[in-house]
């Protein structure tokens, strides 16, 4: 019998709060028959000197969420109001005071066939994450000979959860292989994305990264590492198609998502990157980034949504 590690924690799952054991479905579910969920995978962060905890780009991943459910067809009840009520009460019942993971999904769980759209139910329930420095985030990828979904066949563009099996065969390839992650290429032979990650590069001083219409994901943190560099670093990102043979030149490369945050990759194929550690561009950008998230830089408080007020125990959200 398979086990699941027990978060201990209450998960909102279709109209109720319920312990994380009963948030169930059906095994005959489209959700489950078909891979009929997509998601949102959202982080807070704690700002460790003022005690204000905050969800980091919160109406962008919600107008994404509702884009997935578009472009599925689903059965749409919720509005960005209300599933931000929700991932809000989540956090509060779950007294989330530090760094955490949100991961908001909408699932098809009626028990008919392919076409099926309804009924949807949100289900939204959030975990502890962990800081980690980036030399202890160093991963090996490995160019994979499995190629990126295309637009008109899986659109990459949306998070749907049966979108991801493209990533997991890229991802057994490669672990299976001795590398710890995959880079997927697009049909055409251009670098598209990781597996559950976008990709960015240094060459020459200069970062780049794939276009949104080579096979990737449209990343929020992949949009804010752009802003970023700009503003931050004062480096303009170029997005533009890359070869492969150009990770073999890059200076560096680094993974980027809500997850990975940023993910350093130290070798490609087998071949170093750079001086083989994490390069100073990739340093300078995480920092700017983490202090971003944790609401040390003004200037992206409007990418901020409170959970928790500063000092005190009551919940934002709550006013």
């Amino acid at each position: 019998m398979v086990k699941f590690a027990a978060t201990g924690s209450y998960i909102y799952f279709d109209g109720k709060m319920v312990p994380e054991r009963e948030a169930k479905v059906h095994i005959l579910s489209c959700a489950v028959k078909y891979g009929a969920t997509v998601f949102e995978g959202i982080c807070a962060y704690r700002n460790k000197k003022s005690g204000e905890v905050n969800v980091f780009r919160l109406k962008e991943h919600l107008d994404r969420l509702q884009y997935s459910m578009r472009v599925m067809r689903l059965e749409q009840s919720y509005s960005n109001d209300e599933m931000e009520k929700i991932l809000l009460d989540v956090l509060t019942k779950n007294e989330m005071r530090n760094d955490s993971h949100i991961r908001l999904s909408a699932y098809v769980l009626g028990e008919g066939f392919l076409d099926s759209r309804g009924p949807v139910a949100l289900g939204c329930l959030v975990v502890n994450r962990h800081e980690k420095s980036l030399a202890d985030k160093t991963v090996k990828a490995q160019v994979s000979s499995w190629r990126r979904i295309d637009d008109a066949s899986m659109p990459p563009r949306i998070k749907c959860a049966a979108n991801y099996h493209n990533g997991r065969l890229a991802t057994l390839q490669a672990r299976g292989d001795g590398y710890d992650e995959a880079i997927l290429l697009t049909p055409s032979g251009k670098v598209a994305e990781s597996a559950g990650a976008c990709i960015m590069m240094v060459r020459d001083g200069v970062p780049m990264t794939a276009p949104v219409t080579d096979g990737i994901l449209e990343s929020i943190t992949r949009a804010s590492m752009i802003t970023l560099f700009e503003k931050e670093l004062g480096k303009k990102v170029q997005e533009r198609e890359i070869d492969r043979s150009e990770l073999y030149a890059a200076d560096e490369i680094f993974l980027c998502g809500s997850g990975y945050e940023v993910t350093p990759v130290v070798n490609v194929d087998g071949m170093k990157v750079g001086n083989g550690g994490v390069g100073p561009l990739t340093q300078r950008l995480y920092d700017a980034y983490d202090a971003c998230t944790r609401g040390q830089l003004p200037a992206y408080q409007n990418w901020l949504k409170p959970v928790w007020r500063i000092n005190a125990g009551m919940a934002a959200a709550g006013g």
